[in-house]
């Protein structure tokens, strides 16, 4: 393990977590961008954590009220660990699954449902993240497969190396923002209702 990360905000404000070697956490600026932006709507979420190192995003969202977390990474030491940190804060609604991405993301298809029943958007994740490696290259599969997963009113944010930049559409994603952090970027997508555009500015919260 590397030395741990820490929990920016929420109920786990401050706690350590373990990280796996080999992974590059989710720095705490990009966390806290992330979750101010996504502030109104993380209460009673449906969060879907992908390429989750240690589970820190996931966990956090946990923390600031989201009521499904679901961790997903394909090394199974990531998969260990993220388990641990869920364990470590006594988070028992974190689930955590090891599947190879994106090509495993069709499995997930019945994951984001917590008793729904027939709704629209059954089974679907309101919110979405994705913290690939930097050297990371299939992005238009990883979008043509997480837009599935989506709610009705679902966003998606893929972080990202500044310089790389994300396609404007892929299936039925369009890129609505995108907002840069020093080296990193986080680029947002939501189900295309129309012409793909930029709808607000890059830059801070």
């Amino acid at each position: 393990m590397k030395s741990g990360v820490r929990v920016t905000g929420g109920a786990f404000r401050g706690r350590g977590l373990a990280v796996p070697a080999g992974t590059r956490p989710t720095g705490g600026r990009v966390r806290e961008a992330l979750f101010s932006i996504w502030r109104e709507r993380l209460d009673g979420a449906r969060f879907l954590d992908l390429f989750a190192g240690s589970g820190v995003v996931g966990l956090e969202a946990a923390g600031r009220g989201a009521l499904r977390v679901v961790c997903v990474d394909q090394d199974r030491a990531a998969v260990r660990s993220i388990a641990a940190n869920a364990a470590l804060l006594g988070e028992a609604q974190v689930e955590v699954c090891r599947l190879t991405l994106p090509t495993g993301l069709p499995r997930l298809g019945g994951r984001g449902a917590a008793g729904d029943g027939g709704e629209v958007g059954a089974g679907r994740f309101d919110l979405v993240f994705a913290d690939p490696p930097y050297s990371f290259d299939a992005y238009e599969a990883l979008l043509g497969g997480a837009a599935p997963l989506l709610a009705t009113e679902g966003e998606l944010a893929v972080e990202h190396a500044a310089r790389r930049e994300l396609p404007l559409t892929a299936g039925s994603l369009a890129r609505v923002d995108i907002r840069r952090y020093g080296e990193s970027a986080v680029s947002f997508y939501r189900t295309a209702r129309g012409p793909a555009s930029e709808t607000a500015p890059a830059g801070e919260p």
